[in-house]
């Protein structure tokens, strides 16, 4: 299909520029083992185009290449193609949706969850935004409960993580025994990873009124922060970003108990009736910060 489609809507020399924003210094001559004053035919060069796209494990990337050509043009022009929704519907059987605010396909997480939601590539950078949670005094906690008791409630309080999580279409990329960093990457990442603190929070509060099983209340600091990471799948690695060492320390130097911080990159792109609920801090830090703890009225 894909062939198909390049086949009847541009020209070869369209073909290989469009390769190159892939594949830098692609040579479709080379590939043939041709001269350039040899001219290709054009179903010959779409089928190697398209092969070399899928050896690469491009071709999701290219047929956002495609929307895109389509919708807001390519070097300065528009061009229709041909069978497109139904390359964007394969892709969608396959487990991938089209996310069309950032103009990329992303795992569809209903069918699998993965680290990098399917799209993500080693070494390459992103603007991310992250959720680093952690439970407040694990050591005094484990000290004075039974051991069953404490490994039940963390697993009561990772299942509302991660579901908070699936319907937010984050990723937890990183979890110990007494917190954990998630990322999000995609549509409105600040607000999914605000909203998702907000809920756990809020969960939170009403599981240790009538569900905890500790000696005391489980409480639980949130901080989120944004800001570009180099992806890596070695979590070890991932430490090194400059935006996760951040908010590991927002979360233990300037976060309360029971309490989301967020920074003001993140604050600034909230619904106004989300940002409203948020503080500013008086700390001195190099970002504005902004807090959120929830307690009942007196």
């Amino acid at each position: 299909m894909a062939v198909r489609a390049l086949c009847e809507s541009m020209a070869v020399k369209l073909m290989v520029q469009l390769a190159q924003e892939l594949i830098p210094d692609y040579d479709l001559h080379k590939r043939f083992g041709s001269r350039e004053s040899i001219s290709i035919p054009t179903a010959n060069a779409a089928k190697q185009i398209i092969d070399d796209i899928c050896a690469g494990e491009l071709f999701p990337q290219f047929v956002q290449l495609l929307v895109r050509a389509q919708d807001t043009g390519f070097r300065g022009r528009k061009y229709p193609i041909a069978y497109l929704s139904h390359l964007i519907h394969g892709i969608g059987s396959a487990g991938y949706i089209y996310d069309r605010e950032n103009g990329m396909f992303i795992e569809d997480s209903s069918v699998r969850t993965s680290p990098n939601w399917g799209v993500l590539r080693e070494g390459m950078d992103y603007d991310m935004t992250f959720l680093r949670f952690d439970i407040a005094g694990n050591t005094r906690l484990v000290r004075s409960n039974p051991r069953q008791k404490v490994e039940k409630t963390y697993q009561d309080l990772f299942r509302v993580v991660n579901a908070s999580l699936a319907r937010r279409n984050g990723r937890m990329w990183n979890f110990q025994g007494d917190g954990g960093l998630a990322a999000f990457c995609f549509s409105r990442k600040d607000m999914q990873a605000t909203t998702c603190a907000v809920d756990v929070l809020h969960e939170l509060f009403l599981y240790n009124k009538v569900s905890c099983i500790l000696s005391k209340p489980l409480s639980v600091r949130f901080a989120i922060h944004s800001g570009r990471c180099i992806y890596n799948s070695n979590t070890e690695s991932l430490k090194k970003n400059d935006v996760i060492k951040e908010i590991g320390d927002i979360e233990a130097k300037y976060t309360g108990l029971d309490s989301i911080t967020i920074t003001s990159k993140v604050h600034v792109c909230l619904d106004k009736r989300i940002s409203d609920m948020f503080a500013l801090g008086r700390e001195k830090y190099i970002h504005n910060l902004y807090h959120y703890n929830l307690c009942l009225e007196s």
